[in-house]
This record gives C-alpha cells, structure tokens and sequence, in this order.
C-alpha cells in the first residue's frame, strides 16, 4: 500500500492537477508441484483512488497461470496464458517493457497464450527453447488506439562454450494485425521479425549480456516504407560486494505504437540502477532511464528522462516501511507532449 503525492496527474503541459493518490497493490500466488508437471497461478489487483484532483479511481487486474511438464531430464513442455486489465500509471516501479516507458498506457484488456519447447537438461552445454503464442489487446473507450492481434513465435539457443561463458542466438517473428473498426486510418498491418546473436557471461561479480542483430517490418500497405534497423540489447550487473550492486542496461527495438498517426515507433532505452544495503535492516534503489522515440510516419520525436529513488527500512521480517521520490521529465518536438510529472511516496509491503 502506498501513500503518493503527485504534481501533475494528467501530464499538463500547463495548469497541472495535482492529488493525493492511495493504491493499494494485494497479491496471490499459488504453486502445485505433481512430480513431472509443475502448476501455478498469481492474481494481483491494483486499485487507486486519488483524494482530490477530481480524477476517477482505477482498479486493474492481473491474472497468469501456467504447466511446466517435464517429459524427460532432457525435455519439458510449458503452457501458459494471461489476462490484464491494465490502466498503466506512472510510479516509481515503472515497468521494464519500451512501451511503458514511451507513453502512459490507456485502459485495455490483454490476453495472451503461448507453449514453450524446451531441450536441453540443467547443466549441458546447450540449450533450446521453442515458443509459439498469440496476443490481443482490446482498448476500452479509447477513440485513437487500435484493437491488435498478435501471434508470434521465437527461437532462442544457448551453447556454453567453458566456463561461465555462453554462446546464444535469438530469433523472433510476429504478425500485427489492427482492428480498423469505424476508423478511417491507414492500414498498419504488418510482419516483424529479428534476428539477434552474442555471448553471456556470468562470475560471482557481473553477468554481462550483449545481443545484437537486425530487425525487419514488412507492411502490407504499400504506402508504407519497409523498417530495417539495427536490434540489440545489452546488459550488464556488477556486484562489488555482497551489499552493493550496479546494474546498466540499453535496448533499441520498434514498437507497436498506441498513436494512429505513426506506424510504429522507433525506440532506444537506457537505463543506470544502483542497489545498496546500508545495514541488515536499511537498503536503497536508485535508477536513471533515458529514452528516446521516433514516431515513424510523422515529424514526432520524443526523449523522456525518468529517475528514482527508494529507501526501504525492514521493520520486521514480513513487512519492509518505504519511501521516495519519482520524476519524468519529457521532452518534445511538439508542444503538447513536453511537460514534467513528480511523485513521492510512503508505503509498506507486508508478505505471508
């Protein structure tokens, strides 16, 4: 549960709002091990209410469940499904995913379905997985985002080559398709697939990944340029000592976009966390994330600074006390998306 203060609840560019916000954030979960076949399921449910500002309360819901079979000590078979409905705000626990970080996120139900391939047994020297899925997203009273369909598929292979070292390769494909509806814009439909190769590295003190490659988006409307552009991601996580830890990360990838007007979004991410425990009872987290985004199809170019910190006191075993501060500065080329958006915060988690 937490307690927010924050400055400009609607992203103003002038006259922000500012409110009070509760949200209170309980969670489930709930694992059934059978031997060869592994169940399990997590509901959360998150409701705010703001107590001024004049802005309606929001409760979302998150429910995921899958089976891992394991068909042998070389095999195993996973299933899996998803139902959101999400209206995304923008806090201190900003989700790791471009999407999120580019746009405040409208109201939708998400759905998603998916099987995973696994071969490989715990601690050979390769290992496969295979996925094959299908997403759809459903906007509610939304007049500018699009329905969408997405099945998808992907293939990721780890060879160790000695030591902690790994080779991986990873390759994934999906088809867009956009409700047109009563709308009258473009066509957006599309085809996307990636190909990404590197190394993996892990030590008692960093883990370092780097994957890089292409990315191609084929449109079926012909009005629309074909995208090629350089895919990557890159990681890495250093452990000085056994309290302190540095993580950096960067990501460029396109990304399905909310705004009619563009095509899709050309997006890169970076992001600068550091992770201290002062004593067995007082830790902290501080992050920097900078984002830039093309808006392709239009003359819209977006860069977003995000930052954070939080201070956690472990008052006792099953209950952390915590407090901070939350920033978003957002840059633009156009004048009604540049604009500032601060929080701070006193909450509590408790566990069972």
């Amino acid at each position: 549960m937490d307690l927010r203060y924050d400055d400009n609840i609607n992203n103003s560019v002038e006259n922000p709002i500012d409110s009070f916000l509760l949200l209170t954030n309980p969670r489930v979960a709930v694992e059934y091990d059978r031997n060869a076949v592994i169940y399990s399921l997590e509901y959360s449910l998150s409701h705010g209410n703001y107590l001024d500002g004049g802005r309606a309360s929001f409760t979302d819901h998150a429910l995921t469940a899958d089976a891992e079979w394991e068909i042998s000590n070389r095999q195993s078979l996973t299933f899996g499904a998803a139902y959101l409905d999400i209206h995304e705000e923008f806090n201190d626990q900003v989700a790791n995913d471009l999407e999120s970080l580019i746009y405040e996120r409208d109201r939708y139900r998400e759905s998603n379905l998916f099987a995973t391939y696994s071969y490989g047994a715990e601690g050979a020297r390769g290992h496969l997985d295979l996925t094959l899925g299908v997403t759809d997203r459903n906007y509610i009273e939304e007049l500018i985002a699009s329905d969408r369909r997405t099945p998808y598929g992907g293939a990721a292979l780890s060879v160790n080559i000695g030591g902690k070292t790994a080779l991986l390769a990873q390759l994934d494909v999906r088809s867009i398709h956009y409700d047109q509806g009563i709308s009258a814009i473009t066509e957006r439909d599309n085809r996307e697939a990636s190909l990404m190769i590197g190394g993996e590295r892990e030590t008692s003190q960093f883990t370092a990944l780097l994957l890089a490659g292409i990315v191609r988006k084929y449109f079926d409307n012909n009005d629309i340029q074909d995208y090629q552009r350089p895919r990557w991601i890159a990681a890495l996580d250093w452990r000085p000592t056994e309290t302190s830890e540095l993580t950096l990360s960067a990501e460029r990838r396109p990304v399905d976009s909310v705004d009619t007007l563009a095509n899709f979004v050309d997006a890169t991410s970076g992001l600068v966390g550091w992770q201290h425990a002062w004593s067995e009872k007082i830790s902290s987290n501080a992050y920097f994330r900078y984002t830039e985004a093309d808006f392709t199809g239009t003359d819209v170019q977006q860069k977003s600074r995000r930052w954070g910190l939080t201070v956690r006191y472990q008052f006792r075993p099953w209950m952390d006390i915590r407090s901070g501060i939350s920033a978003l500065n957002q840059q633009a080329n156009e004048e009604d998306l540049t604009y500032d958006r601060n929080q701070v915060f006193l909450g509590f988690d408790a566990s069972y």
